[in-house]
Formats: C-alpha cells, structure tokens, sequence
C-alpha cells in the first residue's frame, strides 16, 4: 500500500516510490539523496506544520511538510509478515 511520508509512523522504513511534486522539488529530493528506491524513515515530525525529519542513507534531514507529502512510498515489511 502506498502512502505519504507524513503519513508513515514513526521509525517505519519505507521504499521510495515515486514523486508528486515540481521538477524543483523532485531535483531538491533526489540533492538530499532521496531516489526511487531508497529506503527512508521518518525520525520525527510535528503534529500539523513543520518540518519532517527523515534518515536515508544513514544521515538525518529535514525537509517542509508540503515536501514530504509529495513523496510517495511503500512501507517495508520488516517483521516478516
């Protein structure tokens, strides 16, 4: 099932699928290393405006919550369900 990345739970890992947003936007993920297929978490977000943060790659970054609800991704199963 796809989502947003505001809409994943804490510390969920998630596979990037696609992007939503401007060719600005997605040339502004992909400079923070966020690509198609990149695993990513969400660390910590406020509960209605402000930033996201997430970690790929093993590095934190914060990104606007407009940003992140233009990325689309799958969340992965790590549980073995």
């Amino acid at each position: 099932m796809y989502k947003s990345l505001v809409e994943l739970d804490l510390k969920e890992e998630a596979e990037v699928v696609a992007f939503n947003g401007s060719s600005l936007i997605n040339r502004r993920l992909e400079g923070m290393g966020i690509r198609q297929g990149k695993k990513i978490s969400r660390i910590s977000s406020q509960y209605i405006r402000g930033p996201v943060i997430i970690s790929v790659d093993g590095h934190q970054a914060a990104m606007g919550r407009g940003m992140a609800t233009k990325l689309i991704v799958k969340p992965v199963n790590t549980n073995g369900l």
